[in-house]
């Protein structure tokens, strides 16, 4: 039922991209608002039903990663209607996610392919327009680009499209993708892990928390596997020769493992050993405040009797 249920909002995540002039998308962007070509999640004024679109969108308790993202791809034909840094067309992501510092920089976030390319992307180009001076490394990265956009050809004859990579004929079907997230679905027990989601934490420490368990941090080892970083380049940034995975980064590395042992050990005062993986941590974690919090209610009930008497 649970691959069923995302299969069906998976659906509405791929109208969103193909049916922009529609009066439903108008009035969600009117809702909502709009930035770089995508409606924004609307924080916790938003519907219920809109909570749950944007999750899928964004991968997040899909339990198979970002798969709606992942198995989506921007075919530009004249460019028109392809935003240049922020949709998938070049590449297995964005271009904003491989050259994230060009991005930050840049002076035209939402311009489309077609503009880019009229204005000339070439290095040295009019159609790089930056809000700052390049260092020289950031020079770089637009050289690197650059060599990418080489090779590109806009078909002034045909729109731009999207494609679904599980069926690139038919596009997205409710009956395909469940049988994917079916089969490819991560064994992850719901009830150890649906306390991520309580209603007293914030969305935002909810979304990484969860992103967390399911490995979807941008650690260097996952950029690597998603083509944004080289393949050497996956190493610690704390420089201790590891190979930076998410359980290295928050439990492994010998420099960040000690502020858990300052939070949990010196200002919470709690004895305790750190697992291998994130999942047994947060388990752990959650069984060491359910003891607290017990500890703390019995105290209350003594506390409550010995004064009644």
């Amino acid at each position: 039922m649970r691959e069923f249920n995302l299969s069906l909002l998976g659906k509405w995540c791929w109208r969103l991209l193909g049916e922009k002039e529609e009066l439903w998308y108008r009035v969600l962007k009117t809702r909502y608002g709009e930035v770089g070509g995508r409606i924004k999640e609307g924080g916790n004024d938003a519907s219920l039903w809109w909570r749950m679109i944007c999750h899928v969108r964004e991968g997040v308790g899909s339990g198979v990663g970002n798969w709606f993202e992942d198995n989506t791809r921007r075919v530009v034909g004249n460019g028109k209607n392809t935003l240049f840094l922020t949709d998938n067309w070049l590449g297995r992501v964005p271009l904003k996610l491989q050259f994230s510092c060009l991005y930050e920089l840049s002076a035209h976030k939402e311009c489309s392919v077609a503009d880019m390319a009229r204005l000339g992307w070439d290095e040295g180009g009019t159609a790089w327009g930056w809000r700052r001076r390049l260092m020289a490394w950031e020079e770089e990265s637009v050289r690197e680009c650059s060599v990418l956009l080489s090779n590109v050809i806009l078909q002034e004859n045909i729109q731009d499209q999207w494609r679904w990579v599980l069926d690139p004929i038919h596009g997205y079907s409710v009956r395909g993708t469940y049988r994917y997230l079916s089969s490819a679905a991560e064994p992850m027990v719901t009830s150890d892990f649906g306390d991520v989601w309580h209603k007293l934490f914030p969305v935002k420490v909810s979304i990484f928390v969860w992103r967390l368990l399911q490995d979807r941090i941008p650690t260097k080892a996952n950029l690597v596997r998603r083509h944004v970083l080289q393949p050497n380049d996956n190493l610690c940034a704390a420089g201790c020769d590891s190979v930076e995975t998410t359980d290295h980064l928050f439990l492994q590395c010998n420099t960040f493992r000690n502020v858990w042992y300052y939070l949990i050990g010196h200002w919470l005062g709690i004895s305790f050993v750190l697992p291998g993986c994130i999942k047994e941590f947060y388990l752990q974690s959650l069984q060491e405040t359910c003891h607290l919090a017990t500890a703390e209610t019995v105290g209350k009930g003594l506390k409550s009797r010995w004064y009644r008497s």
